[in-house]
C-alpha cells in the first residue's frame, strides 16, 4: 500500500474538475475554506463547459495529468462529482505516479478505484470544495486526522445504526455503490476480501440498491467481507410513506452473511457534515458501547 505525504501548513493543493461543471460562486467559497485550513489552493479555468461536462475529455484529463505530475503538489482535491470521471480512464498512460492525496466522492469513486487497484494507493473519500467545503458541511477534524497526522485515530459520529451487531477488523474499502457496481468487469474491478466495506449513494431507489447488491452478491463479491458500513443513503426512497425501510432491504440481502452491518455513517452524500474516510488502511469497527470506527494505521506518511 502506497501512502502519500501528509499535508502541512502552507502546502499547495491542486483543485481539479474531472466531471461536471462547477458554479463559480460555490467554487470560490470552497477555495476560501481550503485556505482556512492553512493550505494554498491552485486551480485552472473554472468556466470550461462541454455538453454536461467541465470541458472536453482532453481538457479535463490534461488538467488531472498535470496535477498528478506536479512535484510541488501534495494533494488533489476534486471540485465536485456529477459525471465524467469514467471517460478519462482510457487516457491514462502506462506510467507510474508518485502517490498524492486524492480527495472526493460520488463520481470520483471511479478514479479512486482506478488508483487503488492499479497503483495500490490509499485514497480519501469525503467532502469536495465546490460542494461541502462551500456549503459549510466540511467535517474538519476527520479531514485533518486523515491527511495531516501519522498516528491511529477513532471516528465515532453520532446516529449510526447497528443493523447487525458485531466487531470486525479489515481493510477499509468502498465508495459510491453505483460506481463500484459499474466497475465490475473492468481492470479496476475491486477485490473486497478482508475488507470493511463502505457503500453510500444518493437519490437511488431501494429496488435499484437491491439490484446492485444482489448482483454483487451473486458474483461472489462479498465473500471475505468482514463488515458492511453504509452511508446515510441520502434521498434513497421510492416514495414517501413507502411502507418499508432501506435498512430492511439491506438486511434482507446481506443479513445471511452474519457479518456486522452498520447504517448512516456521514461520508459522501450527506445531510450534515461530510466526514473523510481513508480508504485502503486497516481499521476496526464495533458498536460497544456505541458505534466506533478505529483507523489502526496512518493514511499518510
Amino acid at each position: 500500500m502506497h501512502k502519500p505525504l501528509k499535508l502541512q501548513n502552507g502546502d499547495r493543493i491542486r483543485i481539479v474538475i474531472p466531471a461536471s461543471p462547477v458554479k463559480p460562486d460555490l467554487f470560490e467559497k470552497g477555495l476560501s475554506t481550503v485556505r482556512s485550513l492553512g493550505l494554498e489552493p491552485v486551480c485552472g479555468r473554472i468556466d470550461r463547459k462541454w455538453r454536461y461536462l467541465a470541458g472536453t475529455d482532453e481538457e479535463r484529463f490534461s488538467e488531472l495529468q498535470a496535477a498528478l505530475n506536479e512535484p510541488d503538489t501534495k494533494a488533489i482535491f476534486f471540485a465536485r462529482g456529477g459525471y465524467g470521471s469514467l471517460r478519462l480512464i482510457s487516457y491514462f498512460p502506462a506510467t507510474n505516479y508518485q502517490p498524492k492525496i486524492l480527495l472526493g466522492c460520488s463520481d470520483i469513486t471511479t478514479l479512486h478505484q482506478y488508483f487503488s487497484k492499479l497503483y495500490d494507493w490509499v485514497l480519501f473519500h469525503g467532502p469536495m470544495p465546490s460542494g461541502d467545503f462551500a456549503r459549510g458541511q466540511l467535517h474538519v477534524e476527520s479531514l485533518q486526522k486523515a491527511m495531516m497526522q501519522t498516528s491511529p485515530y477513532e471516528l465515532a459520529p453520532a446516529g449510526v445504526e447497528t443493523l447487525q451487531s458485531g466487531e470486525a477488523e479489515g481493510k477499509l474499502m468502498g465508495g459510491c455503490l453505483t460506481l463500484l457496481e459499474a466497475s465490475i468487469g473492468t481492470r479496476w474491478e475491486p477485490d473486497w476480501r478482508d475488507s470493511l466495506l463502505f457503500f453510500e449513494d444518493v437519490s437511488t431507489k431501494p429496488y435499484q440498491i437491491d439490484r446492485m447488491l444482489t448482483h454483487l452478491k451473486l458474483l461472489g463479491k462479498f465473500h471475505g467481507v468482514r463488515a458492511f458500513i453504509f452511508g446515510e443513503m441520502k434521498d434513497c426512497i421510492q416514495v414517501e410513506n413507502q411502507g418499508y425501510t432501506l435498512q430492511e432491504v439491506i438486511l434482507d440481502i446481506l443479513g445471511n452473511f452474519h457479518k456486522p452491518i452498520y447504517f448512516g455513517f456521514p461520508s459522501g452524500h450527506v445531510n450534515g457534515l461530510n466526514w473523510t474516510l481513508p480508504m485502503g488502511v486497516r481499521a476496526r469497527v464495533s458498536a460497544k458501547p456505541s458505534f466506533s470506527l478505529e483507523i489502526l494505521e496512518s493514511a499518510v506518511q
